[in-house]
């Protein structure tokens, strides 16, 4: 068991030496100290268990000391002793959050009972925001629908990392989840009572994306007629998510390295290093590492996100999780819709379990919105679902039995299937793969698909 630390303010050179000696032969560890700005600037060092504060008989205004460390130290429990045995001063201090007043003169042995009633008051708190902390966490990891091995892994990483305060970098396809695995680790931080914020790096063109992340300055370019702080400063003590890391300008990459490195950042038209302090989470669905050999993304960069990474599986992965999310999406929209509706037939469980879900968790959620929606009865049949899965696929193929493909290749065969069935129709080929416009010319870039809206690879 860890030695209890106490920390002694005793004006009384005697009284001091006495009381010290006494509880060190109890087994205590007692620090002590004989002015109030000494014992101010060792709280603010060290967080001690049980405090005593002689205040001889100075006024109530003295209890500066008493309320610094209720404020720097919650838990650690203070004992009051004083020459005066004025109840006004003894009620203020507990007012104060103190645990005891004792007025002089005291015995010994009253003030190792005081220590010890304090230390167990101080340890069921700490047990109990401890429980509390453990409630709380497999709250938010509930949030994480899914019994397979691949998800239970995940909860755990997540658990591990969350608490740590590093760079994580969250791989998963479209649709996977990222953001509420972000948001997850966020609350399970220290960081849980900051802000949250979450900006898609593929939405916005550079320019757009450094006023947003970096803020400006008044005047730094036409129509800005007031600074305006950018994220980063606004996140500062919470969490930043980056999302689709991999779609971001290498202009932009450079800037963030820095906020990285050094912990600052400058405004746009500013020259003023900004402090921030940020912990910064970034998600991506592609392979940084294939980014990095086409040259689209900066290896520094990628070293300096991956200190930690958390992948989540796409949902043909975890199939025996379907009926977990269908039984949670079918509650809640059937709530939110105000409709009878209980479950879902065998008929369409099973031509979910056959399906591919390239939309992965998201497509299924808008697939059972859909289907509460038209559904007249208490359950839900294959009537009620989109036309793509209301027949079989003639021939189908087992997963084990396909020649493995990377994802970029996957990715690429499906943007140009969506592509060939909106006719070319980008605005509306983004809409169907749920990216932005900006992130779908990219990729077509990226993968020369310039033409695949009429020449779709066969399967």
């Amino acid at each position: 068991m860890p030695s209890i630390e106490l920390l002694i303010v005793e004006e009384d050179r005697e009284s001091l030496h006495q009381l010290e000696q006494r509880l060190r032969e109890e087994g205590y560890g007692a620090t002590t100290c004989s002015n109030k700005t000494e014992a101010m600037q060792k709280i603010e060092e060290h967080e001690y268990d049980v405090v005593l504060i002689d205040l001889e008989q100075e006024s109530i205004d003295e209890f500066a000391l008493l309320r610094r460390i209720k404020e720097t130290h919650p838990q650690t429990e203070v004992i009051i002793i004083a020459a005066s045995a004025s109840v006004e001063i003894a009620v203020e201090a507990i007012k104060e959050g103190a645990f005891h007043y004792l007025p002089k003169p005291y015995r010994l042995d009253e003030v190792l009972f005081l220590v010890k009633n304090a230390m167990e008051k101080r340890i069921l708190r700490l047990e109990l925001l401890e429980l509390r902390e453990l409630v709380n966490n497999k709250q938010y990891l509930n949030e994480l629908i899914g019994k397979s091995p691949r998800i239970q892994e995940l909860k755990k990483e997540i658990t591990r990392v969350a608490p740590l305060d590093c760079t994580v970098l969250i791989r998963g396809e479209t649709g996977t989840g990222k953001e509420m695995v972000a948001r997850i680790i966020h609350r399970m931080s220290n960081r849980a009572d900051r802000n949250f914020f979450a900006v898609n790096c593929g939405t916005l063109n550079a320019e757009l994306l450094s006023n947003e992340l970096f803020g400006h300055e008044k005047e730094a370019f036409t129509g800005a007629q007031r600074e305006k702080k950018g994220l980063f400063e606004a996140s500062s003590g919470g969490t930043i998510l980056l999302d689709e890391i991999g779609d971001m300008p290498l202009n932009m990459q450079v800037q963030l390295l820095r906020v990285l490195q050094e912990k600052t950042v400058i405004r746009v038209g500013g020259t003023r290093e900004i402090p921030v302090d940020i912990r910064i989470l970034a998600a991506t669905n592609r392979s940084l590492k294939e980014e990095i050999a086409r040259g689209t993304f900066r290896e520094d960069l990628y070293y300096r996100l991956n200190v930690f990474t958390l992948r989540i599986p796409p949902l043909r992965q975890r199939k025996d999780d379907i009926p977990l999310f269908c039984r949670y999406f079918v509650d809640k929209f059937a709530r939110r819709f105000q409709k009878e509706v209980g479950g879902i037939s065998r008929d369409v469980l099973n031509r979910f379990r056959e399906y591919h879900f390239p939309g992965n968790v998201r497509e299924l959620e808008n697939v059972i919105e859909r289907a509460v929606v038209l559904a007249d009865g208490p359950m839900i049949h294959l009537e009620h679902l989109p036309g793509r899965l209301q027949q079989k696929s003639k021939a189908k193929v087992q997963e084990s039995d396909k020649p493995l493909a990377s994802l970029d290749e996957m990715e690429k065969r499906h943007i140009q299937k969506v592509l060939a069935f909106t006719g070319n129709n980008k605005s509306r080929a983004a809409e169907i793969l749920n990216i932005s416009r900006v992130s779908l010319w990219r990729k077509i870039k990226a993968y020369d698909l310039e033409r695949s809206g009429r020449q779709p690879l066969p399967d």
